[in-house]
């Protein structure tokens, strides 16, 4: 009896720990699942929704940009692309990089019937969408087709359940460039970052899919035009596939530019040119407003995006004898030839070592050292006054002012009108130029290729400066701003190419130029001006541009040590009151007389009928 008392006992007791035990269990339980529903209840909602949406951003259009008076140099125009998101937005950039295919077998059969109805090359589409997908990141949807057609957009519209995954962009846009070539240096283009813009960019906020400056005002104002990003919501299923859109935030547009080029002048300049390897440039002298700027060869940046773009791409940098995406303009330096010397007159006056009285006797050649120089009027141009030497560029009157100047002073005048230095244009890719001096040639020639180590410099190479040959070396814009400063009495203006940028429905002044007041009596300016105006005149080097032109300017024909000599001409109008100035250069262009100057000629009549100048 006791026994079994006991045994109930210890049965109750086993039973009474057992349910104290599923009741502690049962209160852990309870407070998890507080914890869980109440206490983490946000926290755990937004993981469950970050799961289920992701936000993928959309490229803002870019500002556009037009000419000073509303004309439009680059522009979006509308377009809606056809967009599809891969069933398998996660695969590894490096398993893509190494080869292996990104595109699933749900999507190629996509894909190839959406090729098939779209008469797409399906091939090609698939590699297209392989080279998209190394750059994009997950759920970014890749392209198919930019620009349907009205045709394409119904058909597609209408049957949007057959093509599980696509899209239609219809804040889509092409960045398309009404002068195609003639502004291309100018204004640039866009284009995809490349990996190594993409890791070398510092702006962490450009991302594989969008569109950034490569050149020109593109690429210098890429962070004004660039706009906001805009965001789509998209839903996907539990394996991460997509399921459709949720929302859309539309993106901002940049802002838009407003230039100092005259998109009529800028057309004409390119069409002077006519191919011929050179530059043009047209500016105000008065305020450093570039009117137009022009290279040649050049290439047309909207052929990129069409059908064989990139067949053209590789055309255009295959040519190697003259680079069309080189801008001769600015971003390459020559020797400037006879178009210096007026500023070498205007040193000697200053100095002293010569006078309005001064004449020169020029027999076609002059003996210096060991050497004969000749003059480029190998008969020679007889007794010249100092407004001769400039009209008629007699070579021997200005080697005897150089040596009389020294390479010290040739080095002050030209540092003085801003060679060997860049001009800071807002645009990518200047060059500073070369001023020689008796330092920088021992530094670049080594001295075991001359007998007198001591002399490495020679009067031969200081008369080869006097007349812009030898080894200085400038960029066309440099040599207009020379002749600016003439044309502006001794003031040196900087050049401006942005004459504003659009707040609402105002246009803000964006740049100011520089204005330098140059060390030179105003007498001597004038003097020398005198000569820039006899060189148009009868007997004069550019006399084929006529007296009634009213221009004032100075040719130059620059040797080099093989091939063609470059033509130039510059010079502004009308020459009494100077409105504009233009320099025209032709790359291996041979003499100026019958190269440079007839073109100049066609420009400064265009320029006197377009802006209607009192000539």
């Amino acid at each position: 009896m006791n026994l079994a008392i006991k045994e109930i006992k210890e049965k109750l007791r086993k039973e009474q720990i057992f349910l104290a035990l599923v009741l502690l269990l049962f209160m852990v339980l309870v407070l998890r699942l507080f914890q869980l529903q109440i206490v983490s209840h946000t926290e755990y909602l937004v993981r469950a929704i970050g799961n289920k949406v992701q936000v993928v951003r959309i490229s803002a259009p870019r500002g556009e940009i037009f000419d000073r008076s509303g004309a439009p140099l680059a522009i979006n125009r509308p377009s809606t692309a056809l967009k599809y998101f891969l069933h398998n937005p996660t695969k590894s950039k490096t398993a893509i990089d190494a080869g292996q295919s990104s595109i699933g077998e749900l999507d190629q059969e996509v894909i190839k019937s959406i090729s098939s109805k779209l008469k797409l090359n399906f091939a090609e589409t698939i590699k297209d969408i392989e080279r998209q997908r190394k750059m994009l990141y997950p759920y970014q949807p890749v392209t198919i087709l930019e620009g349907l057609t009205l045709n394409q957009l119904a058909y597609l519209e209408e049957n949007k359940e057959k093509f599980p995954g696509i899209i239609i962009e219809a804040n889509s846009y092409l960045r398309t460039y009404p002068l195609g070539e003639a502004g291309t240096h100018l204004i640039g283009y866009v284009g995809k970052p490349s990996p190594e813009e993409l890791k070398n960019l510092a702006n962490p906020s450009i991302f594989a899919d969008d569109l950034v400056g490569k050149d020109g005002i593109e690429r210098v104002f890429n962070d004004v035009t660039k706009g906001a990003y805009g965001e789509r919501l998209v839903e996907v299923d539990k394996n991460r596939h997509f399921r459709g859109e949720l929302k859309l935030n539309p993106p901002i547009k940049g802002k838009d530019i407003y230039l100092t080029i005259d998109a009529e002048i800028q057309k004409k300049a390119y069409s002077i040119l006519r191919g011929t390897p050179g530059a043009i440039i047209v500016m105000r002298p008065k305020t450093g407003e570039v009117l137009a700027l022009v290279s040649s060869p050049s290439y047309d940046p909207n052929k990129f995006r069409e059908r064989g773009g990139y067949e053209y791409l590789t055309k255009v940098l295959s040519r190697k004898d003259y680079p069309p995406m080189l801008n001769r303009a600015i971003s390459n330096s020559y020797p400037p030839g006879s178009t210096v010397k007026p500023i070498i007159v205007l040193q000697a006056l200053q100095e002293g070592k010569v006078t309005e009285g001064t004449t020169f006797y020029c027999q076609g050649k002059l003996d210096i050292g060991n050497r004969t120089f000749f003059c480029w009027q190998r008969q020679g141009h007889g007794t010249l006054n100092l407004i001769d030497v400039l009209g008629k560029s007699c070579d021997t009157a200005v080697f005897q002012i150089g040596l009389k100047l020294g390479v010290n002073n040739l080095e002050r005048v030209y540092r003085e009108f801003g060679f060997g230095q860049e001009t800071r244009i807002a645009l990518p890719g200047e060059a500073e130029g070369l001023i020689p001096n008796p330092v920088w040639k021992r530094k670049h020639y080594s001295q075991a290729n001359y007998k007198e180590v001591d002399r490495i410099w020679y009067d031969g190479d200081t008369a080869n400066m006097s007349i812009g040959q030898g080894f200085i070396l400038a960029t066309p814009l440099q040599v207009l701003l020379m002749i600016n400063a003439l044309a502006n009495d001794g003031e040196y203006v900087t050049p401006i190419v942005v004459k504003g940028l659009r707040e609402g429905e105002q246009v803000i002044p964006f740049e100011a130029p520089r204005r330098i007041k140059l060390n030179f009596d105003t007498e001597y300016i004038q003097l020398v001006k005198r000569g820039l105006r006899r060189t148009n005149l009868p007997g004069g080097t550019a006399e084929m541009i006529g007296a009634s032109l009213k221009v004032a300017g100075k040719t130059g024909t620059a040797e080099i040590w093989k091939g063609e000599p470059h033509s130039w001409f510059v010079g502004y109008m009308p020459f009494d009151d100077p409105q504009v100035s233009f320099v025209v250069f032709l790359e291996n262009g041979g003499s100026s007389l019958t190269s440079a100057v007839p073109k100049a000629k066609e420009l400064s009549t265009f320029l006197k009928n377009y802006l209607s100048l009192n000539t």
